[in-house]
């Protein structure tokens, strides 16, 4: 008795859950790679829905994510590295502009967005400012301070042997 009274307290708690309807609240987790000026930045997403393509614009700095879903009510959480794109957001969902949860640390800013619709969708993430933007002048910045020090170094050496010269003339006529 003790078998049969197992297996079907076993069945049960099995095959409910086995054949059960998937909560809406289940996530697909993705992880997008964005490369862009010569550097890869990792998008992580973690939805109800799939995430077919991630494009990224650096000139408008804008993520677009392309969005096929089965379900009426979508729930996504997507982590974006600061340095790929930051500052105030604007989010377009199908050239509509939405409001979802914004926080962020020091590194990342993990957006909660919710919207209602089924089928293809088109998620815009508009930031003011990205990493690849100021890498652009690092270069420049760098050589720049780089031919200020060479300069500065050739003026203080000639300075130098100046005065020594000069430290070998007497000015007493004794």
């Amino acid at each position: 008795m003790h078998p049969l009274f197992f297996s079907v307290i076993l069945l049960l708690v099995v095959v409910p859950s086995a054949f059960g309807q998937i909560s809406d609240r289940t996530g697909l987790n993705q992880d997008f790679t964005i490369e862009t000026s010569g550097y890869a930045f990792t998008v992580d997403v973690t939805s109800n829905f799939n995430v077919e393509d991630v494009e990224f614009s650096s000139d408008d700095k804008r993520l677009t994510f392309y969005i096929n879903s089965g379900l009426e009510n979508n729930l996504a959480e997507i982590q974006i590295p600061k340095n790929l794109t930051n500052g105030n957001f604007t989010f377009m969902l199908n050239d509509q502009e939405i409001f979802p949860i914004v926080k962020t640390s020091e590194k990342i800013s993990f957006i909660t967005v919710e919207f209602e619709g089924s089928g293809t969708n088109k998620l815009d993430i508009i930031g003011t400012t990205n990493l690849p933007e100021s890498s652009k002048i690092t270069p420049l910045v760098l050589f720049a301070s780089l031919v200020v020090i060479i300069f500065a170094s050739l003026v203080v050496i000639i300075f130098a042997r100046k005065i020594k010269k000069l430290g070998n003339y007497s000015f007493n006529k004794d």
